[in-house]
């Protein structure tokens, strides 16, 4: 069952002057699932799409192109004002910057009772009392402005501001990010508890891979304003296949690791983050033809795919260079279960 569904969603971006009509592309023809119940960690590096994708789900930018489904419904074809706040009510976002998204010359009071009224709720103090304790807070930091809170704190009343409302899907983007390491496991705990507790669908983007292994139930690999690889969050962690998930796996400290990464290939890489032709696996398919999805394996009935041509029939010379000898022939890799 999906309940949040983004087809080919794409969002270019004008640059230069107001004449011009040079353009960049942020986001590529995303195609993306989010069920009930279930945590979605949407992971790449700075630049690679990831907030311009959630503000096109929150519809505080409108994409390019593409649809965005809410229950089978595209909501990108409805303008109505009345159907837009009906789409805000089962759709809310929390920001990175907690302090940046609540305005310091008001209490907390108003930020949970404004969200209450403008979507038609009551506002009564029991009501706010209560998203206060679910989200873990005393109830008299109702009176407090956001610089008396600490930076969790101050997530915290946000995530309740969203809660508000009663949405059906919570977009998190980087929520723990500017928060004290100490702190950030209760905020976690707090998203996890209220995962189960309301059946909430949560996408959440984050730099902090341990974090996304931690939380999500499932993860997508962005790269370049593309998704180039998903599946079960841990299968995804503990056996990439893309090489560009390698890259940031191996950017995340493990003393358990006991052989080093090749510098040639990570400089390689890295070098394609910036120029995505400049691949050092490319033999110019690339160039040619756009990647598809690749099934690798399936854990506990989701699949992991990725969008590599390594892992097409056709490159099986490109796919043993990934393999080391004494593996499995590409062959059986490609069409391993």
């Amino acid at each position: 069952m999906t309940l949040l569904q983004i087809r080919g969603l794409t969002k270019d971006f004008p640059v230069g002057t107001v004449f011009s009509r040079r353009r960049v592309r942020a986001v590529n023809g995303v195609d993306l699932d989010l069920a009930p119940g279930r945590v979605t960690a949407l992971v790449g590096e700075s630049g690679s799409g990831k907030s311009t994708l959630a503000r096109c789900l929150a519809r505080l930018e409108r994409p390019t192109s593409g649809q965005i489904l809410l229950d089978g419904e595209d909501v990108l074809r409805t303008e109505r004002r009345r159907a837009s706040r009906t789409y805000r009510g089962k759709v809310q976002m929390v920001f990175q910057d907690p302090f940046g998204s609540l305005n310091p010359v008001h209490r907390v009071e108003h930020f949970l009772t404004r969200a209450l009224v403008l979507h038609g709720h009551p506002a009564d103090r029991g009501r706010l009392t209560a998203l206060m304790e679910e989200v873990g807070l005393a109830q008299d930091m109702l009176d407090s402005h956001p610089h008396e809170l600490s930076g969790g704190q101050r997530q915290r009343v946000a995530i309740a501001r969203a809660l508000a409302v009663g949405p059906d899907v919570l977009l998190a983007d980087e929520p723990t990010s500017m928060l004290d390491v100490s702190v950030r496991v209760g905020v976690l705990n707090l998203m996890r508890r209220l995962r189960d507790e309301r059946g909430l669908s949560m996408l959440y983007i984050t730099h902090d891979l341990g974090s996304a292994r931690y939380l999500a139930d499932t993860t997508a690999v962005m790269f370049a304003g593309e998704l180039v690889e998903g599946g079960d969050a841990l299968a995804v962690m503990d056996a990439p296949a893309h090489p560009y998930t390698r890259l940031l796996l191996s950017a995340v400290p493990d003393p358990a690791r006991r052989t080093g990464y090749d510098k040639a290939e990570r400089a390689g890489l890295r070098a394609a983050v910036l120029n995505p032709e400049s691949c050092p696996y490319d033999d110019g398919t690339c160039n040619t033809t756009t990647p598809v999805r690749h099934t690798v394996g399936e854990d506990g009935g989701q699949p992991h795919w990725v969008r590599c041509h390594l892992y097409a029939p056709a490159h099986e010379i490109a796919h043993r260079v990934l393999q080391p000898a004494d593996d499995a022939s590409p062959e059986a890799e490609n069409t391993a279960a």
